[in-house]
Order: structure tokens, then sequence, then C-alpha cells
């Protein structure tokens, strides 16, 4: 690790994730990049997780904040903190290959317009299995991870773009970032990496997903799985937010109608299963009603500097259309271990 100021600032984020810090950044000890700094982003944790990095890592800076404030505004609070090039996100409940970082560091070198990159991730527990390679964006503002549950040696794959990079292990240029705005304070948590990338497309840069940066991740190690009331509350406030915000109105509509339909079955299946999941639909949807106003303000900015269409978007595959966004959405319910 160096403490050279314009390198690499690598931030790993925490809320009581002690159980997970020995294994990941032992794995950041064993890197072939060097020339990073490394930091515990501490998120109001109560189980000493800073006082174990700081006796265990000496070498990891510590930034500690007074309450939780989410993956997104806890990395947007870090980052002003830190000076260096280029900033990587990383969760507590990963373990990354040796040239985990190199790879990124020279995927983004390519070119000064790819200003996101991502790595392959691959479940922890099963690390022939593919979690993310690569996403792309759905019509109803949702975010789907290519490849996910498949076999990694039964899938095909290259460095290519992608319609949004995990933030679970990426890496962003840091003043592409602040030109962004960051992540959307808003969404605390969920679909803010989906958003942040959509962004930086609309304003004409690359976010690309690089297959020879592996990290393993605990999935849902930190707030649960798909089906935990938590993430289904951010998930589905945040994908309407990120409709209003980053389509063009024509696809605006579109999204909310789809959504409309969409919800209205997974809310009648979760009736007719007695599952009271479907109040937390309903709830995300009011909390979104209740932040349009502010929502509608920050699609003005975005619309205003955007240089893609959407057509585009499509037509670089960074959209998933329609009807493939069913058939994905049909394959994942039947991975039951999810």
């Amino acid at each position: 690790m160096s403490g050279e100021k314009n390198g690499v600032a690598i931030i790993v984020i925490t809320h009581n994730g002690k159980h997970h810090l020995k294994e990941c950044f032992e794995s950041l000890t064993n890197q072939t990049y060097k020339n990073f700094d490394c930091y515990l982003l501490d998120n109001a944790s109560t189980d000493g997780s800073a006082e174990y990095v700081k006796e265990n890592f000496p070498w990891v800076k510590i930034i500690r904040l007074k309450r939780n404030y989410g993956f997104a505004e806890g990395y947007n609070y870090a980052v002003k903190k830190i000076n260096a090039d280029y900033v990587g996100f990383l969760n507590d409940d990963t373990k990354v290959d040796p040239k985990w970082l190199e790879e990124l560091v020279k995927a983004v070198k390519v070119d000064k317009n790819i200003v996101a990159v991502g790595s392959k991730i691959l479940f922890y527990d099963k690390p022939n299995v593919i979690a993310h390679a690569g996403g792309k964006k759905t019509p109803i503002g949702a975010g789907l991870d290519i490849g996910f549950g498949l076999k990694e040696s039964s899938y095909s794959e290259g460095q290519k773009y992608a319609g949004f990079v995990c933030g679970a292990a990426m890496l962003i240029r840091k003043n592409i970032f602040e030109e962004l705005g960051g992540f959307d304070k808003d969404y605390f948590a969920y679909l803010e990496d989906v958003d942040l990338c959509w962004r930086a497309w609309l304003r004409g840069y690359k976010t690309i997903y690089v297959p020879t940066s592996i990290a393993y991740h605990k999935y849902g190690g930190s707030w649960g799985k798909r089906s935990s009331p938590f993430r289904i509350f951010f998930t589905q406030k945040n994908r309407l937010a990120n409709i209003i915000k980053n389509f063009e109105l024509i696809n605006v509509i579109k999204g909310f109608a789809i959504s409309l339909i969409f919800d209205f079955i997974r809310i009648f299946s979760f009736i007719i299963k007695k599952n009271l999941i479907f109040y937390i639909l309903l709830y995300a949807n009011i909390y979104f009603l209740k932040q349009l106003p502010k929502n509608l303000e920050k699609r003005k900015k975005i619309q205003k500097t955007r240089k893609l269409n959407d057509k585009d978007m499509y037509k670089l595959g960074l959209i998933l259309p329609l009807r493939d966004s069913i058939k994905e959405f049909k394959r994942l319910e039947t991975l039951e271990w999810q």
C-alpha cells in the first residue's frame, strides 16, 4: 500500500460487519497492485468493527460515522475526505482475487471516457456460480445482474459495456463521481449503483464490466437476500425513482404503466400466499409518492445534461427489452436458494 496522493483509494463499508472484516482485508493485503490507500468506512457500528481493524490492520485508515448513513450517503461522505484519482467501493462481506484491483485500474485507464469499472462477482459459498457479470437496466427502473445463478464455466463473457456495475466491487474516477453528485443519498441502499452508472451514461461516459477482476461475495451477508423486507422496500422505491429521473418522457410513461401491472401481480401473489410483504410494497409506493417533488427536481437537472438518448442505450445493450426482462425475472424466481 502507498500513501502517495493521486493514486487509488479503496473504501470498505461496514455496519456491524466485524465478522466479515478479517477475510476482506487479508485479501486486500495480497493485491498485485500496491499503489493504493485503504479505508474502513464504519457506518456507526456497535460491534467493535473499527477497533478490530485498528488493532489488526493498522495500515487501514478509519472513517467513523455517528449514525448509519447507508451505502449511498455513507460513501458520499467518505469520498469527500479522500484525496485520490480513483476510488474503489468494496463490501465488507467480500474477499477479492489478488489481481482484483490491478485489472480494474488497467481497464479504467484505457479511455478517459470510461469512468466506472466493475468486477465479476462470484458467490462466496458457490465460487463456480456467477452473482454479477455486469448489469443491465430494465424498463421498470430495476437492475438485472447478468449471469446471476449460472455456472461460470457455462457462461460466455468478455470485457464489455455494462448498463451498470455492482457497487459491491467497483472502481470509479473520483472527479466524475463528484461531477455526478455521487450516489443519490435518498436511496440509502440498493440500486444506487444502477442510478449512478445510468447518470454517467446519460452524460456521455461509459461503464465497463471487467471479468478478469474477481470478487467473492457473501450474497445477502449485509442486509439480507432478495426476499428480505428491508431489501424489498428500498429496491421498490428506488427503482421507481430511477424511472422518473433517468428515462425520456415516453419511457417514463411506459415504465410506470408496466410497473402498475408488475406491482399488482406481486401484491396479489403475496396476498394469496398470506405473505405480509405486500404491506412493504404498498408502503414503498407511498414513500415514493412523498418523494416525487424532490425526484422531479432531480430529473430536470439530469435531463438537462443528457447526451445519450434511450434508443441508443437500447442499441448498446445497456437496457434489457421488456420481453427479455420478463423472461429473466421468471428465471430468477426459480432460484430458490437466492
